[in-house]
């Protein structure tokens, strides 16, 4: 493509990965996310940071404002968004106005992301799941608080703390490993791009369960994995679902239970990028057209990312050296309270255990690091 052909517009919370993917595909792309990260910055023809000021939320107007600036629709290659957009129907559509999205449209996103339709859905293709209510429980222990259209965990609670107000369902507490499945679909099948083991952390008192990074090629048990699939399309086919999307469910033994439906391009496509050569960014423009891969994917290394959050409040200093394996690289002089993400921290290894294994102490160089500089405030 050449330096004047119009750019693919990616609007999320975070487009970095979504950026750095169509960058390895040739696309030229303009971000307009929270953070405008340097590695962000790097790779797109512009990078603009539209978050309301103090949060990591989309500023809608300046979202708007900015895209008819930098992308407007009669040059605009295609529109791919990614988190943000869960409870923003008539947001999407506005901004989808001219543009060609290349992912789903709001009548599915609402269908996957509304519990009132979701689980009555589940229980339909037959797909298991915690049991779900849409009003509090009598008793609140052992429940889940969940705010309707979340996403990344931010919305989890227990149902005792703070569990009241609009937009709020409830999920009964289940153990086991928290996973998900991250796919490509056209609308009428899937095609599994991976299984994944998440993780996540506590962030303030009522925030128990924030995504806090993923490893992946997660091995099965060969039952759970074949219904898992099955269920799939069966879910896809029945929404009408397209392009890149996630489903998060836990595990225990020999069953599954699905948790929420991911209706975009997730956290986990870093996890197996570079196993496509042109980027998985090509590979969801494909499936939106129609065309999902023909064959699997060889792979023979298992990926690793954690989120590092800031301990306490600091600011990053001029001229600080992240190590290599670091991505979602803060400006210079950014200033984080505590609990902040600062960038994600990487690693591969031929195997689960050396994966996780190097990532743990990967982690803990880069907190060592930072709490040698004095940079506090």
């Amino acid at each position: 493509m050449t330096a004047d052909s119009a750019p693919f517009l990616i609007v999320a919370v975070t487009g970095r990965v979504l950026a750095t993917s169509a960058a390895r595909g040739g696309y030229p792309v303009v971000v307009l996310d929270c953070f405008a990260d340097r590695d962000t910055t790097a790779v797109a023809r512009e990078a603009t940071v539209v978050a309301k000021p103090g949060t990591m939320h989309l500023d809608r107007a300046a979202v708007l404002r900015r895209a008819n600036v930098l992308a407007p629709a009669a040059h605009c290659a295609g529109l791919i968004v990614g988190s943000g957009f869960e409870r923003g129907g008539t947001f999407l559509a506005k901004l989808a106005a001219g543009r060609t999205l290349m992912g789903n449209q709001p009548g599915v996103i609402a269908t996957v992301k509304d519990p009132r339709r979701l689980f009555p859905l589940l229980d339909r293709l037959e797909i298991p799941h915690p049991e779900v209510r849409l009003t509090p429980p009598a008793n609140p222990a052992g429940w889940l608080a969940k705010r309707a259209g979340g996403a990344g965990g931010t919305h989890v609670g227990e149902a005792g703390e703070g569990g009241k107000g609009r937009g709020l369902y409830f999920q009964r507490f289940e153990t086991g490993r928290v996973c998900s499945v991250l796919f490509l679909c056209d609308g009428t099948r899937a095609s599994v791009v991976g299984f994944n083991e998440q993780w996540t952390r506590q962030v303030g008192a009522t925030r128990p369960f924030v995504y806090a990074g993923a490893v992946g090629r997660l091995e099965l048990p060969e039952a759970v994995e074949q219904d898992v699939r099955v269920r799939l399309d069966g879910l896809v086919s029945a929404t009408g679902l397209i392009g890149l999307a996630g489903l998060d469910f836990l595990w225990r033994g020999e069953e599954w239970l699905a948790l929420e439906v991911n209706p975009r391009p997730t956290a986990t496509l870093d996890l197996y990028d570079a196993d496509y050569p042109r980027g998985l960014f090509h590979a969801h423009l494909q499936a939106c057209a129609g065309r999902l891969p023909t064959e699997e994917v060889p792979r023979s290394t298992v990926r690793a990312q954690v989120i590092l959050p800031a301990d306490e409040p600091w600011r990053l200093p001029e001229g600080f050296a992240f190590p290599a394996w670091c991505r979602d690289l803060p400006q210079d002089g950014h200033r984080f309270q505590a609990g902040e993400p600062v960038c994600t921290v990487q690693a591969e290894a031929a195997d689960h255990d050396t994966a996780v294994s190097l990532l743990r102490s990967r982690r803990m160089e880069l907190q060592r690091m930072m709490s040698g500089v004095p940079t506090r405030g």
